[in-house]
């Protein structure tokens, strides 16, 4: 059994590619009208309801045995402690709910931010998270390391994540304030960003890796104001004002390119794909 997180966005490719596999996969949805017709049906797709972040009891809704977690949640924004029960606390009660039913195999999405800033970031590279949200996700990484004699944890630090029906994140924000004509401002200069069809395969390959590993997922570098005129040049919208400073995230995918055959989509086609 598969237990996947979050059946929106990225974590609805993977339940898809999944099931049309042949595997079962059970999910969570915040309340039953969340259910997608799409979904109805499937024979190897079973769901429970609750809502990560505030839900301090999640055994009630989750199966009595899961092999594979793919823990995709991930709130970007919001108050502080809104975010930590979300992003730091729920990973811990998960941690302790699939030890419990025996796992075998625990893949936590984390973020790019947790190294703040640099240039051709290796996954050697210490943690420096700039930001409540980098610090709440960097928390949940540190949380792992009491729990890698029960099962085997794959950490996957997606610089930037983006894509179709993707709510939460650096460029969902920035899509947001062009396409209502809003303000700009961010601290970052040059990033790396990360469109979340590329990683579907990928985080299957991580799954049936051997072994604790740590990879970094992220496209090739680009400044904001460049995505910000790609984006404008997709959705026909612009924002108010753009103002960008010299921050830089890059990061460096060649061991996730090398071991889990992830390949990069042009940025100008995952924009498109993500927003036009």
């Amino acid at each position: 059994m598969n237990v996947i997180t979050s059946p929106f966005g990225l974590g609805e490719k993977l339940i898809l590619e999944l099931v049309n596999r042949g595997e079962s996969v059970y999910t969570l949805f915040p309340s039953p009208k969340d259910v997608p017709m799409s979904f109805l049906g499937k024979i190897h797709l079973k769901y429970g309801f609750t809502k990560l972040g505030h839900d301090t009891h999640l055994e009630k809704s989750l199966p009595k045995k899961a092999e594979t977690i793919f823990h995709v949640h991930d709130e970007y924004t919001g108050s502080f402690p809104h975010l930590f029960k979300s992003n730091t606390l729920a990973t811990l009660l998960l941690l302790d709910w699939a030890r419990s039913v025996g796992a075998e195999k625990f893949i936590y999405l984390s973020s790019g931010e947790v190294y703040g800033q640099g240039t051709m970031i290796n996954e050697k590279i210490a943690y420096n998270p700039r930001s409540f949200y980098a610090t709440t996700k960097f928390e949940a990484e540190v949380l792992m390391r009491y729990y890698y004699r029960s099962f085997e944890i794959t950490t996957l630090r997606m610089f930037f994540a983006f894509g179709k029906n993707d709510n939460q994140g650096y460029i969902a924000n920035l899509f947001s304030s062009i396409t209502s004509a809003g303000s700009i401002e961010t601290d970052y200069g040059v990033i790396s960003p990360t469109f979340t069809d590329d990683c579907v395969a990928p985080i299957i390959n991580a799954r049936d890796s051997k072994g604790s590993q740590i990879f970094n997922f992220c496209g090739s570098s680009i400044t904001v104001a460049e995505i910000v005129d790609k984006i404008k040049t997709v959705c026909n919208k612009s924002p108010k004002k753009i103002s960008t400073g010299n921050v830089k995230l890059i990061g460096d995918n060649t061991k996730a390119k090398e071991v889990l055959g992830y390949k990069e989509t042009p940025i100008q086609d995952a924009l498109k794909n993500s927003f036009g």
